[in-house]
């Protein structure tokens, strides 16, 4: 078993798929850097310049009335107002380097943001403004930073931080870069059995040498997203790995992004093993890498495309593969909202790949891949 494993380490070393997915992972991490940079992420000052914009933007919808509370301004329009009066307020905070200030006006303005969302006439603007999770996510994190003191940043995205952006955007596509690696895995065995029939092992520990050296390769990509990441360092320093990102949880709660990060590296280690491991299985019910792909694709997608089953099997693993979405809870905005949790979105994902390791072992014991 191990003399298989070293065997197949070393093919896979010199394969060239691994080498293009290396040089593919690589490239986008330099992207997304120099596109951080670039367009200055994380700046607190353009941020706040651009919900300014979008205030005045959402402001100009009306006619122009009194905005006092003796006014004929509608309650939305005075809302509108106010907020907008609050992100000048925090721009001059940040400015003037008054942290404790912005972040009461931050504070004040979330919560004025919440009583907007029920007023009369909120859906014709609601596309200049934050949404309802977005702006809960935002009181969360404000709050946090209140209750522990630990200093606001207003530069752009230090080391740390990117590394939570980073995982952030990856971790939308994971599944897919998963199953377009590895929907070709047993395939050539198939193809050519006498490849096979000379090793001195059973098939099935054939099968999982190969698919533990598999994971051993996306090791080497998670190790890239880190290496690669490194020149923010040098422009951006190292960052606080305790400043928190807020999540939802099943609950909305500050994360610290050194906790946000491990358990995006565990979701993405989950979800490498559950696309090798349906990959394995459907290599061998449809004996074609395309149809595997196309497949996994679409059982991926079915969750965004019907969003209502999501509520009517909650268990279903698929529902959790776009883990950043579960955690920025997206799910909460849909028409027919969904709470989903992480912690047992794992648990799902675990219990599938313990299924399908059962079910892969059962067949291939069998002897039934053999005379695929």
């Amino acid at each position: 078993m191990w003399k298989m494993l070293r065997t197949f380490l070393i093919l896979e070393k010199s394969n060239k798929k691994n080498i293009f997915a290396c040089i593919i992972v690589a490239l986008f991490v330099f992207g997304l850097v120099l596109f951080v940079k670039t367009e200055d992420l994380g700046n607190s000052v353009i941020e706040k310049s651009g919900e300014y914009q979008s205030l005045s933007s959402a402001l100009n919808r009306f006619q122009n009335v009194d905005a006092t509370d003796s006014g004929n301004g509608s309650d939305l329009y005075k809302n509108l107002v106010l907020q907008q009066q609050f992100v000048a307020k925090q721009r001059m905070a940040l400015t003037m380097n008054l942290p404790e200030l912005f972040l009461d006006t931050a504070i004040d303005l979330a919560n004025l943001r919440a009583q907007s969302f029920d007023m009369e006439g909120f859906d014709d603007v609601a596309i200049y403004l934050p949404s309802k999770v977005e702006n809960q996510l935002d009181s969360v994190f404000y709050q946090y930073m209140k209750e522990t003191g630990i200093l606001l940043t207003i530069d752009s995205l230090s080391f740390f931080q990117f590394l939570a952006y980073l995982f952030g955007v990856l971790g939308s596509v994971w599944f897919i870069f998963m199953c377009i690696y590895s929907c070709g895995i047993m395939i050539e065995e198939f193809q050519h059995t006498s490849l096979i029939k000379g090793y001195p092992i059973a098939f099935d520990k054939y099968v999982v040498a190969k698919c533990t050296s598999s994971m051993l390769i996306v090791g080497v990509f998670l190790l890239e997203l880190f290496v690669c990441s490194l020149p923010l360092v040098y422009f951006k320093g190292l960052g606080n790995p305790s400043y928190p990102i807020a999540i939802f949880n099943g609950i909305f709660e500050a994360y610290p992004i050194y906790k946000y990060i491990g358990l995006s590296i565990l979701y993405m280690i989950s979800i490498a093993i559950f696309a090798i491991l349906l990959s394995v299985i459907l290599n061998v019910l449809l004996k074609n890498m395309y149809l595997t792909l196309f497949l996994e694709l679409l059982l991926f997608i079915f969750p965004m495309l019907f969003p209502n089953m999501m509520n009517l099997v909650p268990y279903n693993p698929f529902n959790y593969l776009n883990f950043p979405n579960i955690l920025n809870g997206q799910t909460l905005d849909l028409e027919n909202p969904v709470i989903l949790n992480s912690t047992y979105g794992l648990l799902y994902i675990w219990m599938s790949i313990a299924i399908m390791v059962i079910s892969v072992k059962l067949f291939l014991t069998t002897g039934k891949l053999k005379r695929v």
